[in-house]
C-alpha cells in the first residue's frame, strides 16, 4: 500500500494494520482474520522479492527460497474442473493463503508474458508497482492523479524558473 502523500499511517513500510487492510480490501482474507508478526514478516519478504523482480533484478537464492517457502506454506495446488479454466489455488487460509493467491498470479503472469507489463512507478518517492496498460508500454506513473501530476507540475515549475519552453 502507498498513499502517495506520506502522511497516512497506512503508507509503506507495511504494518500489521496496512497488511490487514490490503488483504481484506482485496478479498484475500476475512476482516476478522488474525495477522501475526510472522505473517507480516513473510508478506514483507515476499513483497521485497517480487518487487526486485519487477525492477528487472535477478532474484537471489535467498529471495527464491522465501518465495518457494511461501508457496509451500500456501499449499498451492493445480485445479482442473468444469467450473472454468485450470487454475492454481492455495489450500491454506489466512495470510499464507493470501500470499498463495498473489504468488499464483505472479507465476501465471511469468508464464503468459504479462509480467513484463509490471513496472515500478517513476516517482522517486513512490515504491508502487503498476500494470502498464499503455499500447506502447511507455507508462511511467502508478497514478496519473498523484505521482504523474506531481512530477509534471514539478517539471513545469522548473521550466518556468529556468525560462525553458512551456509544456
Amino acid at each position: 500500500m502507498h498513499d502517495h502523500l506520506g502522511a497516512d499511517p497506512m503508507s509503506l513500510p507495511p504494518s500489521h494494520e496496512s497488511l490487514r487492510e490490503f488483504l481484506v480490501e482485496h478479498g484475500l482474507i476475512d476482516p476478522d482474520e488474525p495477522v501475526s508478526k510472522r505473517s507480516l514478516r513473510s508478506a514483507s519478504l515476499v513483497h521485497a522479492a517480487l518487487h526486485r523482480k519487477v525492477e528487472g533484478a535477478e532474484p537471489t537464492a535467498a529471495e527464491l527460497a522465501v518465495v518457494d517457502e511461501a508457496a509451500r506454506e500456501a499449499g498451492l495446488e493445480l485445479r482442473f474442473g468444469s467450473e472454468g479454466p485450470p487454475r492454481i489455488e492455495p489450500t491454506a487460509r489466512g495470510v499464507a493463503g493470501a500470499l498463495g493467491h498473489i504468488l499464483a498470479a505472479a507465476f501465471l503472469a511469468e508464464l503468459d508474458g504479462t509480467w513484463q507489463h509490471l513496472k515500478e512507478c517513476s516517482d522517486d518517492t513512490c515504491t508502487s508497482v503498476f500494470y502498464d496498460r499503455s499500447k506502447n508500454h511507455s507508462g511511467k506513473w502508478c497514478s496519473m492523479q498523484s505521482c504523474g501530476n506531481r512530477n509534471k507540475v514539478r517539471a513545469w515549475r522548473v521550466r518556468q524558473r529556468t525560462g525553458g519552453p512551456a509544456a
